[in-house]
């Protein structure tokens, strides 16, 4: 066996290192820039399995925050997908990048599992600060199963992609030319894209299927409903659409442009979701779709204004059920003192809405002050806070 000039030993190297000074003698760019790309790529395909039926389905629609939470959940998904890819390659351990793609895996799962309801109460704080804290839209058992079920196809490609990572990006390293990208590399790169669209798309029917299908069915019974000059329970059973839900609002929503935005959402076995509509006319409506079914829509101001007054008074609504409302019972005895101080009836306003959070205003006549209470929930309704403004 051969020995150096000064009688030392010889220096065996291991198959890895034999192929890591391989590779570093190759020209191109390195495993971990590839797997970089190859996150990149990943994570953008699964995205889009998970948010593309979410964009075609409501884009064209009145419904607000659909982009913005598009583009904050592919956004967190590619960071993750990167971000594990590069380490992946860069570590280039087989436990150690499997560990590291169910890592990402699970992260990936929480994310969109969580989007609706975290990502949603996260862009009413940046867009709106008097909400600011508030859990706009909780997540609750239900979703949390939904999620876990939905996981599972996430993981499942993630974790694959993780044991095999490295042999692929070995094979596609090597189809370079020059550090080229040749049509070999590129059909290697983009061969196990369509199985992350594919684990995107079966995990979004779970996670989002009820609440992209409930404004689906709101604007099409508001849009045709309204117009529609014949019988409604005619129209409904010739569609499969509910427009007979929205007989008792027709007089108020007339033909006036609207927004739509989702309120309280229960995805246990009803599947509740109530949409909310704000109608330029000033008309406000709630909209219950249960089981993916319209179930009917009603005008959502009875508790806000005659309920809102009800309760400065301390005589409450008797006789008006609709204008129900609860008040915490802290509050109550305040809310009480300042309707003693206004000089008459007082000017009843809403100023904001997100999901079941109302932020309602009673102005003074003489206009020397208001009250501002947040209302939370959608049935029942409650006066949760209050301040002087």
């Amino acid at each position: 066996m051969p020995q150096d000039a000064g009688g030392a030993a010889p220096t065996r190297l291991t198959a890895a290192e034999v192929l890591r000074a391989a590779q570093r003698a190759t020209p191109g760019p390195s495993l971990a820039r590839l797997g970089a790309l190859h996150g990149l790529l990943s994570g953008l395909a699964l995205a889009l399995g998970l948010w593309l039926p979410e964009a075609l389905a409501l884009g064209q629609r009145p419904v607000r925050l659909v982009f913005p939470l598009l583009a904050l959940g592919a956004l967190g998904v590619l960071a993750v997908t990167t971000t594990a890819a590069w380490l992946a390659a860069r570590w280039d351990r087989g436990l150690l990048t499997t560990a590291v793609w169910a890592a990402a895996a699970l992260l990936v799962a929480q994310w969109a599992g969580r989007l609706p309801y975290a990502g949603r109460n996260l862009l009413v704080w940046l867009l709106d600060p008097r909400f600011f804290g508030r859990v706009v839209y909780a997540f609750d058992a239900a979703a949390n199963v939904r999620l876990w079920v939905a996981g599972f196809f996430i993981a499942l490609g993630l974790v694959l992609l993780g044991l095999v990572q490295n042999y692929r990006l070995e094979g596609i390293r090597g189809a370079l030319t020059r550090g080229r990208l040749t049509a070999r590399a590129a059909l290697l790169l983009l061969l196990p894209l369509p199985l992350f669209a594919l684990a995107g798309w079966a995990a979004q029917d779970n996670l989002y299927r009820p609440l992209r299908l409930a404004p689906q069915l709101v604007d099409e019974a508001l849009n045709t409903g309204r117009a529609y000059p014949g019988d409604l329970p005619a129209l409904a059973r010739q569609t499969g659409v509910n427009y007979g839900a929205i007989d008792s609002v027709r007089p108020l929503i007339a033909d006036a442009p609207y927004t739509l935005l989702l309120g309280d959402m229960d995805l246990g076995g009803a599947e509740t979701v109530f949409v909310v509509a704000d109608f330029a006319n000033g008309a406000w409506v709630y909209c219950r779709v249960q089981a993916e079914q319209l179930s009917h829509c009603f005008d959502a101001s009875p508790p806000y204004v005659q309920g809102f007054a009800g309760a400065l008074s301390g005589a409450g609504t008797p006789g008006c059920r609709p204008c129900t409302v609860r008040v915490a019972p802290d509050l109550a005895a305040w809310l009480a003192a300042q309707g003693t101080r206004f000089s008459g009836p007082p000017h009843i306003t809403r100023l904001a809405q997100w999901g079941g959070q109302v932020l309602m205003r009673a102005a003074d006549p003489a206009g020397s002050f208001a009250v501002e209470c947040f209302y939370t929930g959608l049935g029942p309704y409650v006066i949760s806070d209050c301040r002087l403004a």
